[in-house]
C-alpha cells in the first residue's frame, strides 16, 4: 500500500485530474494499492500482456487500484478492491465502444488484483499461485472507451480448498453497472507450472 511519505504514481495524478475519480480517492479511508498492476515492474511475474501491449497511451494509459478502510492487521482478508482504468481508442470494437475481449482481459486482472493485493498481505489461506479456470462476462450496456474511464469493483464471493470466487462489475461515472463478471481463481501446484 501506498503511505503519505512516499511520492505519488502518475497513474494516481491521472485519475485525481478526473473529478468523478477524485472524489472516490479523496477519502482519507482510501489505500492505493503498488504495484499497480504491475505495469512499471522490471520483476520477472510481471504481466506483459498488461506491462507491454496494454500500457499505452492508446490503450489502457492508466490504472489504480484501490480499497476503503484501513486493516487493522496487514493479514486480514480484504474483500474488497477496486479500481480506475483509463480507457483509450487502441481498445475499442465498435467505434467509441469498448472491445469485449479487452473488457474480459480487464476484468481477469482486476479480479486476480483482489488474488494479489491478499498474497502480498500475507493472508495465509492463499499461500501459493492462483490462475484463472473460469471467467464468464455478461455485458448490460455498451461501455463508452476512447477517452474514458471506468470503475472496477472485485468482491470475493467465495473461498474454498484451492479455490477462490470473484465477482466483478465495471462501472460508469455515475455508477451505472455496463458489465458484470464471475471468476474461479484456483491454487496451482507449482510442480506443473
Amino acid at each position: 500500500m501506498t503511505s503519505q511519505g512516499e511520492p505519488e504514481n502518475e497513474d494516481l495524478k491521472f485519475f485525481k485530474n478526473i473529478p468523478w475519480c477524485a472524489k472516490h480517492l479523496s477519502s482519507p479511508e482510501v489505500a492505493v494499492w503498488v504495484p499497480l498492476w504491475k505495469r512499471k515492474s522490471a520483476a520477472p511475474e510481471a504481466t506483459l500482456f498488461f506491462k507491454r501491449t496494454l500500457n499505452t497511451a492508446d490503450t489502457l494509459p492508466a490504472v489504480v487500484a484501490f480499497h476503503h478502510g484501513r486493516q487493522d492487521r496487514a493479514d486480514s482478508f480484504l474483500t474488497e478492491l477496486k479500481a480506475f482504468v483509463a480507457l483509450g481508442e487502441g481498445v475499442t470494437g465498435f467505434p467509441g465502444v469498448l472491445h469485449g475481449g479487452a473488457a474480459s482481459a480487464i476484468f481477469d486482472e482486476v479480479l486476480g488484483m483482489l488474488v494479489d493485493v491478499n498474497n502480498e498481505r500475507g493472508v495465509r489461506a492463499l499461500n501459493g499461485i492462483y490462475m484463472t479456470a473460469s471467467l464468464n462476462t455478461s455485458f448490460l450496456r455498451p461501455v463508452p472507451a476512447a477517452p474514458g474511464a471506468v470503475l472496477v469493483v472485485a468482491r470475493l464471493a467465495g473461498l474454498g480448498g484451492r479455490k477462490m470466487l470473484i465477482e466483478g462489475t465495471m462501472r460508469d461515472e455515475h455508477g451505472t453497472v455496463l458489465a458484470k463478471a464471475e471468476a474461479v481463481f484456483v491454487r496451482v501446484r507449482t510442480e506443473r507450472l
